[in-house]
């Protein structure tokens, strides 16, 4: 058994580039207990290009950096996090792009200032200007004093025509999510024209109908499960064990499949597997 509490802080960091998915419990407790001094190894980590397009084991780095960044939780973590959400996005890396929310949520309004203006920034890409938002939504399940205000900007951009509708279709749903009473009136509208261009063009992918919003509102139950996550589960004994048994069935898939493409290629398994969502390759 590694005893991590004898590691140097250089040995603590490096098990982050070496432990693929399969970092322990115990080595990042180990860093949130030493805390606010590894902050700066770790922004590092998530504020380097080069570390969010390696290759595996060392891709892992970046996730494991934003998940105890986000644990710590201190306001020296917000700069590094927002340039996660960022990177994130570029790269396509939903194991941080689907914790963000609850990671800021946690953190609260020191996050708010930078969330607004990655949200606000029409130049960026609409997937991570939606991460911002939701991230905005989750601080308000913590702090429900900033609801207006926050709420206030989702559902002006939800409402603006000249916005990707890719990014309206997100903010409504995050209307939806938490119900805002004050929004019901143009989320209805939105989910006709949503039901309108669905039936015009079957491949249309529509966020929700009209019907669906009037379901919710009588429901009257928030669904705030995507804001508020846990995401340290990711190292328990448990789902360690469930990602491995998951990768190995992926490899044989892919295995399998190629043979039947190729039975001469075996071999090009020793190259690259698609894991899911690992994304590394």
């Amino acid at each position: 058994m590694i005893d991590y509490r004898i590691m140097s802080n250089d040995e603590l960091v490096g098990t982050l580039f070496t432990n693929e998915d399969r970092l322990p419990r115990e080595a990042v407790d180990e860093f949130l207990w030493r805390g606010r001094d590894l902050v700066p190894r770790l922004a590092s980590i998530v504020s380097d290009s080069f570390y969010w397009n390696e290759y595996r084991p060392r891709w892992w780095a970046v996730v494991h950096a934003v998940y105890i960044l986000g644990a710590i939780g201190t306001p020296d973590t917000v700069l590094p996090l927002l340039k996660s959400l960022r990177y994130a996005d570029a790269c396509e890396n939903n194991w941080v792009t689907e914790e963000l929310p609850s990671i800021f949520g946690k953190i609260g309004s020191p996050a708010i200032e930078g969330l607004r203006k990655i949200a606000g920034d029409v130049t960026s890409g609409w997937l991570g200007r939606s991460v911002a938002f939701e991230s905005l939504a989750a601080i308000t399940i913590p702090h429900p004093d900033f609801g207006g205000e926050i709420f206030r900007f989702i559902h002006a951009c939800f409402c603006s025509e000249s916005e990707d509708r890719r990014l309206r279709q997100s903010a409504g749903h995050i209307l939806l999510d938490f119900l805002r009473t004050e929004c019901q009136e143009d989320l209805v509208a939105f989910g006709k024209d949503e039901k309108r261009r669905r039936d015009e063009d079957p491949s249309y992918r529509f966020a929700f109908t009209d019907d669906e919003v009037e379901k919710e509102f009588r429901g009257k139950t928030m669904s705030l499960d995507p804001y508020t996550r846990d995401w340290l589960c990711f190292y328990d004994r448990e789902e360690i064990e469930d990602r491995q048994k998951q990768w190995e069935e992926e490899i044989k898939r892919t295995r399998e499949e190629s043979d039947e493409l190729c039975p001469f290629a075996a071999d090009r398994h020793q190259k690259k597997c698609c894991l899911g969502r690992l994304g590394a390759d």
